[in-house]
């Protein structure tokens, strides 16, 4: 069961499905808006594989954070309007915003960071995702920093894990690693806590006692929250 902390209140929004969750993000404004979008989807994805349709609106965010959003893989959310009636489930705000209203909220941290656009870092030959890795590495709580060396560090991350994933798909199939995926899904589950998710993966990345093909199917199961592409290199290398 997924279990989100409201800033507002002392008991958590959990969701266990099925049923239809509405969400809101709340003027989302610059490179920084990727925060408030990024936490959106996380909780999208995390939803729908519990059999909830998450519908995810949001105050119009401009055509440039539109196209930055898209680039690490978040989906264009609907217009906010009002026309999706009186009730919002869950509304996500960026740091200093005011959280006026009913439901549950989340107030992600402050991100400043050495570049304007994920754009920037696909000029520089990296992957723009790594805008994405690094964000998950921090979750959407603390401030954050993305220097030039983070970028850097989170896009060769990448680059190794997408390596790994091809080498093990090469491998014989093996189940999901249940003692690693246990504990990564109980980070997940925990207000979506993406830095200690990460962190397991990590370790499960160089556990030699798990199969290749275990270790596989694990990082496939999780990307489908984490939405990284891991399977990205498989059959090029």
């Amino acid at each position: 069961m997924l279990r989100l902390h409201d800033d507002r209140a002392a008991e958590p929004l959990t969701l266990a499905g099925p049923g239809t969750l509405r969400i809101r993000v709340h003027d989302p404004v610059g490179l920084a808006g990727l925060r408030p979008l990024l936490l959106a989807d996380l909780v999208r994805r995390s939803a729908e594989r519990r059999r909830i349709r998450a519908l995810v609106f949001c105050d119009d965010p401009g055509e440039e954070l539109r196209t930055a959003a898209l680039t690490v893989n978040i989906p264009p959310p609907a217009p906010w309007d009002g026309a999706a009636g009186p009730r919002i489930d869950l509304h996500i705000t960026g740091p200093g915003a005011d959280c006026d209203g009913e439901g549950r909220w989340i107030r992600c941290g402050e991100l400043r960071a050495a570049i304007a656009s994920p754009a920037e870092l696909t000029a520089a030959g990296l992957d723009p995702l790594a805008v994405r890795l690094a964000l998950l590495a921090h979750g959407h709580r603390p401030p954050v920093d993305l220097t030039d060396e983070a970028l850097r560090d989170a896009a060769a991350e990448l680059a190794r894990w997408r390596r790994r994933v091809a080498e093990w798909a090469e491998s014989p199939s093996h189940p999901i690693d249940q003692g690693h995926a246990e504990r990564i899904q109980r980070a997940l589950d925990d207000d979506l806590d993406t830095a200690a998710a990460l962190r397991l993966l990590r370790e499960l990345e160089h556990d030699e006692s798990v199969p290749p093909g275990s270790r596989f199917e694990t990082f496939i199961h999780f990307d489908r929250v984490l939405g990284l592409d891991l399977p990205a290199e498989i059959g090029k290398i």
